[in-house]
C-alpha cells in the first residue's frame, strides 16, 4: 500500500475571506477543518509510528548478542510485525484521506 498524497493536495478549509464569499446560507463546514487538521498531524508524525520498531531491528541484526534458531524467529516475527505497523500507517493516513475527501468545505446553515 502506497502514502496518500500530502494534506496540501486537498483544497484547505474555508476562512477569512474565503468564507465571507460565501453564498447566504452556506457556512464552512466545522468537519471539514477537523478532519483537514487530523489528516496534517496524521501525516506529519505517521514516520515516527512506522520508524517505531527500527531501533529493535538494527540491534537484533547488528549485534551477535542473540544467535541461533530463535533468534532467526524472533527476528522473522519482528520483521513481519515492522511490515503490519507500516501498513496500519498507511491504513490511518488513507483512511482519514478517504473520508476528508468525500467531505463537503461548505455546509448550509440557518
Amino acid at each position: 500500500m502506497s502514502t496518500p498524497p500530502p494534506p496540501g493536495s486537498l483544497p484547505p478549509p474555508l476562512d477569512g475571506t474565503a468564507a465571507q464569499q460565501l453564498p447566504p446560507g452556506q457556512a464552512p463546514n466545522p468537519l471539514y477543518r477537523q478532519l483537514y487538521q487530523a489528516y496534517q498531524d496524521a501525516y506529519g508524525s505517521i514516520d515516527r509510528l512506522r520508524r517505531a520498531l527500527d531501533p529493535a531491528l538494527r540491534t537484533l541484526n547488528g549485534t551477535d548478542a542473540w544467535l541461533g534458531p530463535e533468534s532467526r524467529s524472533w527476528g522473522g516475527q519482528l520483521s513481519a510485525q515492522q511490515q503490519t505497523l507500516r501498513s496500519a500507517a498507511d491504513r490511518i493516513l488513507w483512511d482519514i484521506y478517504t473520508t476528508l475527501a468525500a467531505t463537503d468545505r461548505v455546509t448550509a446553515h440557518a
